[in-house]
């Protein structure tokens, strides 16, 4: 529902902020008020055109922003949102639009900058506009066959129709692939069979690169190592001087073992200088050893640096690593024995796609079958409630008509509508605006509320040629679908004022040579007071009395 509706800087309005509540509102005012400002605001936030004149006189912008709060969310706002990342806080949804008066424009949704088709997507999901021709949903040729299937509760038939459609043409886009240009086929696969046989040719194996250049490593550092590691030995072994490091480490380590047979505080260091004899006694035989196995061998470097120069041309060709070389090949021979085997995979998906259709368009057949049975009693009880609207000659009628199959089936649905005995029944996007159509779509509406997932109504002009008895079953229809929508309605009629179960006034002051528009909720004696006002223009106690008893009744 939307819960909050604040306006800034925009036509007469210089800052006024609505909270909405639940069910029925009304808004009333005398004509010039600003009633339609507000609408005009509101149709802006939901993603209509903007001009720059709309920016209050000396202003730099106007911005409006409307708070909804969103307890169950349609699966096409759900998808909407999901695709462009927005997320709601909680349940709750700030939908803003700032038009300055260079006009320049800029649209948000969940404090994300959009643009002005993304928000009025939005705007389609959130709120139906009735008096207008923007935001009403029941004029799209989609919504009403969404609408069909929710009030004949087949929208759970019509989705496993559209999943078993998408099978369908999956496997028709595989056939297709297959049966594309056999010459330009052949040739790729030919090329396939080349960069395969080059692949195994080279034999790359997974990690083999890095043992290369460890390998390579040694040999260029051969000399360097052999060289270090000679020393290195020669140091520990061989005398110099008349004496080698293991000599004069033995010596310590025979001094100590004599220190501790005469005294045995030295019996731990005695066994430490053994230990650490032992260790370098090790170290220098690793070192002779392998300073004797090292060997430069520029005919291996050769090999090594070929190989490696080798599997770098792969790696330009096929992938980054080793890895992703064998990955390409794997893939290439999948391409391969896809297309030699191509005629029996095509008889595969053949069948396959005889046997999926065939599911498919029986599932269709079935649900246009109770789509047609729905429509039968959907047209009398739209028309029962034209006529309870003062449109007496109305005649409704869905049309169902045969279509290729598709994700909806095999129907193509529309809602046609004569609004007068005698005239020619159209498409429902034809009929009249102002407040005929508005009845019309308060008729829809309430045979339609708990089909329809749209929270929020807005009706405007619904009061236009009604009157008397007429005005009460208005007043009584929108107190209907207030039910299952929040609803708000702009009128002149005290029977649907009376009938809200919130109430809003419109004015407009002027202060200091300057007009503005403001808007409060009444209640109480000041409800009483704008009820009369609207009876008859007074407020003598006649007209309070009379607008008292409205309000009773309506309770």
């Amino acid at each position: 529902m939307l819960e909050t509706l604040r306006i800034k800087n925009y036509a007469l309005i210089d800052d006024i902020e609505v909270v909405f509540r639940e069910q029925f509102n009304v808004l009333t005012g005398e004509t010039g008020a600003g009633k339609s400002i507000i609408v005009g605001a509101l149709n802006l936030v939901l993603g209509a055109r903007a001009s720059s004149e709309v920016v209050r006189n000396g202003c730099k912008s106007a911005k409006i922003d409307a708070l909804f709060r969103l307890i169950d969310i349609s699966p096409r706002l759900a998808e909407i949102l999901d695709e462009h990342a927005l997320e709601l806080e909680g349940d709750e949804l700030l939908v803003s639009r700032v038009v300055s008066a260079e006009g320049r424009n800029r649209a948000y949704a969940a404090g994300t900058l959009i643009s002005v088709s993304v928000l009025s997507r939005i705007g389609d999901e959130l709120v139906d506009m009735h008096g207008q021709h923007e935001h009403q949903s029941l004029l799209k040729a989609d919504r009403q066959l969404d609408l069909l299937d929710g009030y004949a509760k087949t929208a759970a038939a019509a989705a496993g129709v559209g999943e078993q459609v998408d099978e369908l043409r999956a496997i028709t886009a595989q056939i297709e692939a297959l049966e594309s240009d056999d010459r330009e086929r052949a040739r790729r696969v030919d090329f396939l069979k080349f960069e395969v046989k080059e692949i195994d040719d080279a034999r790359p194996v997974a990690g083999e690169e890095e043992d290369l250049h460890g390998r390579r490593n040694l040999i260029v550092n051969a000399e360097k190592i052999f060289s270090v590691a000679s020393a290195a030995h020669r140091r520990f072994s061989e005398a110099e001087d008349g004496a080698s490091a293991l000599d004069a480490v033995g010596g310590a380590v025979r001094d100590l073992e004599e220190l501790a047979s005469v005294d045995g505080r030295f019996a731990d260091l005695s066994d430490q200088a053994q230990r650490v004899y032992a260790e370098i006694e090790a170290i220098a035989e690793e070192l002779r050893g392998y300073a004797t196995e090292v060997e430069f061998s520029p005919q291996e470097l050769d090999e090594v640096n070929l190989r490696l120069t080798k599997l770098a041309e792969l790696k330009r060709k096929y992938g980054d690593t080793v890895e992703a070389i064998l990955a390409y090949r794997d893939q290439a021979r999948e391409e391969i024995d896809g297309f030699e085997n191509r005629d029996r995979r095509l008889a595969e998906l053949g069948d396959q796609k005889a046997e999926v259709e065939k599911r498919a368009m029986a599932g269709a057949k079935t649900l246009s079958k109770r789509r047609k049975r729905a429509a039968g009693e959907l047209d009398k009880k739209v028309a029962s409630a034209l006529h309870e609207l003062g449109m007496e000659g109305a005649q409704f009628e869905t049309r169902i008509e045969a279509a290729d199959l598709s994700r909806t089936g095999v129907d193509r649905v529309g809602f046609y509508l004569s609004a007068n005995p005698g005239e020619k029944l159209k498409p429902l996007r034809q009929v009249a605006s102002g407040g005929e159509v508005s009845r019309i779509m308060l008729a829809l509406k309430v045979v339609f509320a708990n089909a329809d997932m749209i929270p929020t109504l807005i009706f405007d002009e619904i009061d236009a040629g009604v009157g008397g008895a007429v005005a009460t079953k208005v007043a009584d229809k929108l107190a209907e679908l207030a039910q299952f929508h929040q609803t708000i309605c702009i009128t002149h009629l005290p029977q649907i004022a009376a009938a809200a179960a919130t109430h809003y006034h419109v004015w407009k002051a002027t202060k200091d040579g300057t007009t503005a528009t403001g808007v409060a909720r009444v209640e109480d004696d000041a409800r009483v007071n704008e009820l009369a006002r609207l009876l008859d223009g007074s407020l003598t106690e006649v007209s309070r009395d009379h607008a008292r008893a409205l309000l009773a009744k309506a309770s």
